[in-house]
C-alpha cells in the first residue's frame, strides 16, 4: 500500500556523527496534519565501538509536499518551520531529546 500522508521515525545517528539512522526508537504514520504522539530518544547513546556517542535523529517521509516543525511545542502553521518536498526523497535531520513533530501540507 502507498504512504498517505506523514511517516517519521525517530532514533539515532550512525557512528560517524552523519545523518544516517542507525537504530530506530519509534514511529508513528500520520493521515492528517497533527503533532506526533512518538517522541525523539531521551538523550545521547553511548556507541559500542570507539567510545562513539549516537545523536537522535528523526526520518521524515511523505507522499506529498508539507511544511513540518520539531521541538517540544512544535506549531508547523504559524512557528519556525521547514518545508520538505517529497521528490527529493526521505529527509533525516538531527533532533533533540524528547522532541515532537508537527506537520500541515503546503
Amino acid at each position: 500500500m502507498a504512504l498517505s500522508g506523514v511517516h517519521i521515525t525517530f532514533g539515532y545517528s550512525d557512528s560517524g556523527g552523519t545523518a544516517l539512522p542507525y537504530y530506530a526508537t519509534s514511529s508513528q504514520t500520520m493521515a492528517a496534519a497533527t503533532t506526533s504522539t512518538v517522541v525523539a530518544p531521551s538523550g545521547p547513546s553511548p556507541g559500542l565501538d570507539r567510545g562513539t556517542t549516537y545523536l537522535p535523529l528523526l526520518s521524515i517521509s511523505a507522499s506529498a509536499a508539507i511544511f513540518y516543525a520539531v521541538g517540544s511545542s512544535p506549531d508547523a502553521t504559524s512557528g519556525a518551520r521547514r518545508y520538505m518536498d517529497p521528490t527529493f526523497g526521505r529527509e533525516d535531520i538531527f533532533v533533540n531529546p524528547g522532541d515532537k513533530f508537527a506537520w500541515v501540507a503546503a
